[in-house]
């Protein structure tokens, strides 16, 4: 969120346990994560989640909003 709050799902989870949690929810290689990242945040926060994502093995996707 523009609050730079993070979720997995519809859960708030805290950056320090960012991590735990997708490895916990994807369950091994081969998941896949999508990023809904406000416009107002700067993009290095979606990096930074892309990249855990990937360590993990997982498909990183960015959703966007129709004009």
């Amino acid at each position: 969120t523009k609050d730079l709050d993070y979720y997995v799902n519809d859960t708030k989870v805290s950056k320090a346990l960012l991590e735990g949690e997708l490895k916990s929810r994807l369950g091994g290689a081969n998941g896949s994560v999508v990023l809904h990242i406000d416009k107002e945040v700067p993009w290095e926060h979606g990096v930074y989640v892309a990249g855990i994502a990937t360590s993990l093995e997982a498909k990183v996707v960015v959703a966007t909003k129709p004009k």
